[in-house]
């Protein structure tokens, strides 16, 4: 309704109440019309009014129905923050077991490391044998001088000597295995035993495996390979590098329990 339908309607009800009573001063006629003006002008402010408060009211549900969202999306990042978290923790527990498990190995190695280089000492001392650390594995070395003439797999005297010491070690390693393998330096071997160092580097591996197991070592802990010339410890360029690569190595195998991830 606008405001000139408002006007005619006060008009109407003006001139119906003059029909009614008669004739009206001209003062009253002002009179009425100026309140039913008021009243009107009144009306139009509260109808104003209330329109400006619907508009507010959809205002405020739109910002009521954006903050639900914000909240909605804040409870899902809130449980996947805790999720994450959640997750973290388990990979950091898992983390630490690994580094546990790894420390006490590196112990384990530590401590049998110490007690065979306390079993061997005279050996050692002596040179017919050094303990290292290979490739991870721990590895008695006996330098093929000791154990063998130039392109013969026979023991000699000094050698079965070290290996008596090594075999009764070993057959208190209950449960561990061992690996023999023999290797040369890079001058070839064209003999009728044999035709290259591939045949002479087993040929002694297998020999001190044979010993050992005179001895009383376990054949069931025991393997025997050869590797020639191909995994030298020096270059063969000099004598003394020739020298070093021509040993017998016995390797203590790890245990199952010692095969974990190194952090």
């Amino acid at each position: 309704m606008n405001r000139m339908t408002h006007r005619m309607q006060a008009l109407s009800i003006v001139v119906l109440s003059g029909l009614l009573t008669g004739c009206v001063a001209e003062g009253k006629y002002d009179a009425a019309v100026a309140r039913a003006t008021l009243t009107q002008a009144e009306l139009g402010r509260k109808d104003a009014a209330l329109r400006q408060s619907s508009r507010d009211l959809e205002e405020n549900r739109g910002e009521v129905g954006r903050l639900k969202g914000e909240l909605s999306t804040m409870s899902v990042s809130s449980d996947a923050l805790k999720n994450a978290s959640v997750s973290q923790v388990a990979e950091l527990q898992k983390r630490l077991g690994e580094l546990k498990a790894a420390q006490a190995a590196a112990d384990a190695r530590a401590a049998l490391y110490k007690d065979l280089t306390l079993r061997l000492k005279r050996q050692i001392d002596d040179g017919n044998l050094s303990l290292v650390i290979r490739d991870g594995r721990m590895v008695l070395q006996l330098p093929n001088d000791v154990l063998f003439d130039s392109g013969r797999t026979e023991l000699k005297e000094p050698g079965k000597k070290a290996l008596d010491a090594v075999g009764e070690v070993m057959k208190t390693m209950k449960a561990r295995s061992f690996q023999v393998a023999g290797h040369t330096d890079d001058v070839p071997i064209h003999t009728a035993p044999f035709a290259s160092n591939w045949e002479l580097s087993s040929g002694r591996a297998l020999g001190v495996l044979h010993y050992l197991i005179g001895k009383g070592v376990d054949p069931a802990t025991l393997s025997a390979a050869g590797y020639a010339e191909v995994d030298p410890l020096a270059k063969n360029d000099s004598k003394d590098g020739k020298k070093k690569n021509r040993r017998t190595e016995i390797s203590l195998q790890p245990n199952i329990d010692e095969l974990v991830r190194i952090p």
